[in-house]
Order: C-alpha cells, then sequence, then structure tokens
C-alpha cells in the first residue's frame, strides 16, 4: 500500500532512524491464496485501491517488471540520501560480539519421549 513517493521517503527515513545499515525492497507477490485473501483485505479495508491493484496483478501473481524496477530504483535512491545501502549478498554480515558481562547460558538439558 506504500508506493506513493512520500510513503516510500517515510519508510526508508523510519528504517534508517531504526539503525537499518541497508534496505532490500520487494514489490508484493500475490500468488494462489494469497492473492484472493489480500483481495478481499483490500476491498474490506481500502475498496478504493483494488482498481490499481487488480490491473497492476492482472497478469498473474507479480507486478510487471517496469513497476518493480521503479520501486526498486526509487527506494535505492532514498537509502542513499538517508545513508544507507542496498544489501549486498556479497558484504559480510556484522555480528556484534557478546558482552563480557553477558550472562552465560546453561547448557541444553535433554529431555526424554516417554
Amino acid at each position: 500500500l506504500g508506493d506513493h513517493p512520500d510513503q516510500l521517503r517515510a519508510t526508508v527515513r523510519a528504517i534508517a532512524e531504526a539503525g537499518a545499515t541497508s534496505v532490500t525492497p520487494l514489490v508484493l507477490h500475490l500468488r494462489p491464496g494469497a492473492r484472493e485473501w489480500y483481495f478481499q483485505w483490500l476491498t474490506e479495508h481500502h475498496p478504493h485501491l483494488v482498481p490499481h491493484y487488480e490491473r497492476l496483478y492482472a497478469s498473474g501473481a507479480y507486478a510487471p517488471k517496469s513497476y518493480q524496477r521503479r520501486i526498486t530504483g526509487r527506494v535505492h535512491e532514498l537509502a542513499r540520501e538517508y545513508g544507507i545501502g542496498p544489501a549486498r549478498s556479497a558484504a559480510p554480515r556484522r555480528i556484534r560480539p557478546e558482552r563480557e558481562d553477558a550472562p552465560t547460558r546453561a547448557e541444553p538439558e535433554q529431555l526424554t519421549l516417554l
């Protein structure tokens, strides 16, 4: 529901303010089952958007590639503006080391079924 430029900006800003280092935009997939549920929900809560989504997903479960590229490009532009980048699959993940004063965990106990 958030492809308007102001909505994208607010979302990316909130992501950056929450401390994210990257963002990966994914446009909605509406596979069978999810598609029916989603359109029912949309009809009940946002009926004015139904015609737009019917056009957008007329060809199947995925929005047109041109739409996906436009949204992805805009999110990446905003990410750069807010100082975060797109996620890179080859980039190492940053895992914080455990603090020395963190409580130690007890060894797990193997339970019996019977």
